[in-house]
């Protein structure tokens, strides 16, 4: 699956955060990052729209300013989302949010401080992707990036990658599948020094509990049918 990530952050190389999203995506090799800043001064409209046709799942990254994305996503998809791109061209492709704010995420939700839900505020995408045909992913939210240690952001990274690359399937079955895919590919390129086969147990010991599982099923069905 091929997935595009357009980064909308006025000063993306001054932010920690993009900076560590675009560094979890540096191993995956079917994720391309469009920076909309990066792209302004030679911004192109029949490439650009070249290259989300080319996708299956499109993701928009920013930060929530005032409960709504910064002005310079809105201004590039005014570029962009012609009638012809919209009209066929994104049709069946997935939508797909990625946010990150200074509050808590139990602040977003009725009766709490900010009184609305992500999925309420991000609203406007959803009807983007209605109008252009495509599937809406459930939001990724990333609260208070600043305060993380490095546990939580190692666990932020798997996340992250999960969002952009897995299927959207939330079947435990698609999970594994996916884990046994990134560890497949991590001890090809090599990208972790794994001189004791760590991967490689890992990757063995989730494959039999697959067998397991497989076995249980099978049982279960024999069960159900007698």
């Amino acid at each position: 699956m091929k997935t595009l990530v357009v980064i909308a952050h006025p000063n993306s190389h001054e932010s920690g955060l993009q900076s560590f999203l675009k560094e979890s995506c540096s191993s995956l090799e079917k994720v391309k990052i469009y920076d909309i800043q990066e792209d302004l001064k030679t911004f192109n409209l029949v490439e650009v729209q070249k290259l989300l046709k080319k996708q299956d799942r499109i993701i928009f990254q920013f930060p929530m300013y005032w409960y709504a994305a910064p002005d310079i996503l809105y201004k590039w998809l005014e570029k962009v989302l012609t009638k012809s791109l919209y009209k066929d061209s994104l049709k069946g492709k997935e939508l797909g949010i990625v946010i990150n704010m200074g509050q808590k995420l139990s602040s977003f939700q009725a009766g709490a401080s900010e009184h609305f839900t992500i999925s309420e505020l991000l609203r406007p995408f959803q009807a983007i992707a209605y109008k252009c045909q495509m599937t809406y992913l459930p939001p990724f939210s990333i609260p208070l990036f600043s305060y993380l240690n490095e546990k939580d952001k190692k666990k932020l990274l798997i996340n992250y990658q999960h969002y952009v690359t897995k299927e959207n399937d939330s079947r435990f079955l698609i999970r594994e599948n996916w884990a046994i895919e990134r560890l497949i590919e991590l001890e090809k390129k090599r990208v972790i020094k794994d001189e004791e086969n760590r991967l490689t147990s890992i990757r063995d010991a989730l494959e039999d509990n697959r067998l397991e599982l497989d076995s249980l099923l099978m049982s279960l069905e024999e069960m159900r049918d007698e």
